[in-house]
């Protein structure tokens, strides 16, 4: 049975709050231990301004979003995804340690120096927009997305043993009309082996950058999720 309270905890319906939170975490490299915030969703006909500190408006305003690369049109899907909208809590701890694998929700290296959240929160957009983008279906949504981790190898890493990019994040797909919820909440793994040492470097020569790597993974993860299977 769907958690009532799991639902709330992440999307309060029309500026609705409730004192119900997720406790869930589904990594142990997870280290923020902070309450997870009640988000609102603001009526469509009715745009609000981004509210402080870690509450978040995901229709507050319409969103330029430039995917990587031009995806394959046509995937059959029960949805059309005409907007894709991304919070990136910050209550997720950021780490710049140089180490193999830093104690932190978020690691990132190929951005300067710079906002942490907002970059992931960039790479995200993109790379659920890309692969959302080609999916034909016969109904409009709107996904809403919490990261929940974003892990990319620190210098260390990946010039020697690689490891592990670690990206894991839970969406909900609303009507795009009502703004109401048609799904429930969804949990995506989207984690997979990161190189390090020469096959890095051979990577990056090709334009296989970790921003591009996890860009087309993503987009791949979500676009398995929607589509609609193949009858055998």
């Amino acid at each position: 049975m769907f958690s009532m309270c799991k639902f709330a905890g992440l999307f309060a319906i029309a500026l609705t709050t409730t004192a119900c939170v997720s406790s869930n975490n589904s990594s142990q490299n997870v280290v923020s231990e902070t309450q997870r915030p009640i988000y609102t969703i603001a009526p469509a006909a009715t745009p609000v301004a981004e509210p402080a500190g870690d509450q978040l408006n995901f229709f507050a305003q319409e969103q330029t979003v430039v995917a990587a690369n031009t995806p394959i049109t046509g995937v059959a899907s029960q949805y059309e995804v005409v907007d894709v909208q991304v919070a990136v809590p910050e209550y997720l701890v950021v780490s710049e340690a140089d180490v193999y694998v830093p104690k932190a929700d978020i690691v990132w290296r190929e951005d300067a120096l710079g906002d942490r959240h907002q970059q992931v929160k960039t790479i995200m957009t993109d790379a659920l927009t890309k692969g959302t983008s080609a999916l034909v279906g016969p109904r409009k949504v709107v996904m809403a997305v919490r990261v929940n981790m974003f892990h990319a190898v620190t210098e260390k890493a990946r010039q020697t043993v690689g490891g592990k990019h670690n990206v894991q994040f839970d969406y909900v797909l609303l009507d795009a009309e009502s703004r109401e919820p048609i799904t429930t909440i969804q949990s995506i793994d989207a984690s997979f082996k990161a190189y390090g040492g020469a096959k890095a470097y051979r990577a990056m020569r090709k334009g296989q950058t970790q921003k591009v790597r996890i860009t087309n993974h993503v987009a791949s993860q979500i676009q398995t999720a929607l589509r609609t299977p193949v009858k055998s």
